[in-house]
C-alpha cells in the first residue's frame, strides 16, 4: 500500500511539471474588416528566422496546414532559397498569382515561475488488539501519514510568435494575430501547437477563398 503511494505521489509530481501536451493560445488578433469583402486567394508563407532550417521547417509545416484546409499556399523557400529581401519576396508573389503574404516571426521568450503545492497521502492501519465480540469498531483502526510530496518550484518558458497577411497587391495588412506556448524542448511539437493555432484563427477571419 505504502509502495503504491508513493509512486502515485512521484507520478502526480511529474504530471505537474511536465503538463499534458502542448498548446498555443492566441493572445491578441486584429484583421482589416473592409478587406473582407475582397476575393483573395493563395499565400506565399515567410517565415522570418537566423537559420535556413527553422525557416524551411515552419514555412513548410505553415503551408502543409494551409493546403489541408483547400487554400492555396506555397513556402517561399521553394521559390526565393536563402537570404532574402522585400523586393524579391513580393516579386514572385505577384508572378506566382499568390494575393497575399503570410509573415511568421518570432517575438520573444519569457520565464514565469509556477509554484506547485504538495499532496500529503494517508495509510490505514488496523486495530486488531481488544475483544472480538466488541464489533467491527475494534477492527477499523486509525489513520497516519503515509508519504507527503513536497512543495515545488518549476519555472516555464513562455515563447511568443507574431503572423501578419498582407495584401500582396496593396502592401497593406489585411490581418494579424500573436501567440504563445510554453516551450516543451521539443521543436517540433512547439512548431506543431503554434501553426494549428494560427491557422484555425485565419480560418476564422475568413478572409481567403478556397481553392476551386
Amino acid at each position: 500500500m505504502l509502495k503504491t503511494i508513493f509512486y502515485t505521489g512521484i507520478l502526480w509530481l511529474l504530471m505537474q511539471i511536465t503538463g499534458c501536451g502542448t498548446t498555443a493560445e492566441i493572445t491578441n488578433t486584429w484583421v482589416d474588416a473592409a478587406q473582407k469583402k475582397n476575393d483573395l486567394q493563395g499565400i506565399l508563407v515567410v517565415a522570418v528566422a537566423e537559420r535556413d532550417a527553422a525557416r524551411v521547417e515552419f514555412e513548410d509545416a505553415f503551408t502543409q496546414a494551409l493546403q489541408d484546409k483547400d487554400l492555396k499556399a506555397t513556402a517561399s523557400h521553394t521559390l526565393v532559397p536563402g537570404d532574402t529581401t522585400k523586393e524579391a519576396i513580393l516579386g514572385v508573389a505577384r508572378l506566382s498569382d499568390l494575393y497575399t503574404i503570410l509573415v511568421i516571426r518570432y517575438a520573444g521568450t519569457i520565464e514565469e515561475p509556477v509554484f506547485h503545492k504538495g499532496n500529503t497521502y494517508y495509510d490505514v492501519v488496523p486495530a486488531y488488539g481488544g475483544d472480538y465480540h466488541r464489533g467491527f469498531g475494534g477492527y477499523y483502526g486509525h489513520v497516519q501519514k503515509a508519504y507527503s510530496d513536497p512543495d515545488v518550484w518549476t519555472t516555464n518558458k513562455y515563447v511568443t510568435l507574431v503572423v501578419d497577411l498582407y495584401n500582396t497587391a496593396t502592401e497593406k495588412p489585411l490581418w494579424q494575430a500573436s501567440s504563445r506556448a510554453i516551450d516543451p524542448n521539443d521543436r517540433d511539437e512547439l512548431r506543431h501547437a503554434f501553426v494549428k493555432a494560427f491557422v484555425n484563427e485565419l480560418m476564422d477571419q475568413k478572409l481567403l477563398i478556397k481553392e476551386k
